[in-house]
């Protein structure tokens, strides 16, 4: 009997102690996420609302969600997240997100109603700091300011505007996602 006692403590023991500080971490840990989803998701809408306004000053921070088709230029790499357009008809804010190379980059871009862009701003990245992050300063973004076309798809391609060296899948997950927009500026037969 004091056998099959000690290979309990030894054995089953320890495996019910794990199993029951998993249960109760698992728990907590939903409980926090509970808690803390809908601040996160309030703060974000807050943030991209404040970016909009930014990106878009003439539209006073009045914006209404586009709710028709977005475009996807290339399945997993390239495609408009949502569209807002201005309230009082100055224009719209397409965020895109594009593939880039250390994966998704988010872009907001801002659109007059001639279809000129107003800025754009990288929101998320997760590319090299120092490197890959020259495609997202204010200097190089700054550059498709006031544009209404781009040449063509790819930032190598395009006469309008020049690639960052040394960061060229970056500048050109930029690039794209500015294509985008404009396409979506496109699609949507502009602002109404």
């Amino acid at each position: 009997m004091e056998n099959k006692n000690s290979t309990f403590k030894e054995f089953v023991s320890p495996i019910l102690v794990l199993v029951i500080i998993c249960f109760v971490v698992t728990f907590l840990l939903a409980f926090t996420y509970g808690i803390t989803a809908p601040i996160i998701k309030t703060n974000t809408e807050k943030a991209a609302s404040v970016a909009r306004t930014e990106l878009l000053e003439s539209a006073d921070g009045e914006f209404e969600a586009y709710t028709g088709d977005l475009l996807v230029q290339e399945e997993g790499k390239v495609s408009v997240e949502d569209c807002y357009v201005a309230t009082n008809g100055t224009g719209m804010v397409v965020t895109v997100e594009s593939s880039s190379y250390g994966g998704p980059l988010k872009a907001m871009i801002g659109i007059d109603k001639d279809g000129a862009i107003s800025s754009v701003k990288v929101t998320e990245h997760s590319d090299t700091p120092g490197v890959g992050t020259k495609a997202q300063s204010v200097n190089h973004l700054a550059q498709y300011n006031g544009l209404s076309k781009l040449t063509a798809y790819e930032v190598k391609q395009d006469t309008e505007v020049n690639a960052v060296t040394g960061a060229t899948i970056s500048s050109g997950a930029v690039h794209r996602a500015v294509f985008c927009a404009l396409e979506q500026f496109k699609a949507m037969g502009g602002v109404k």
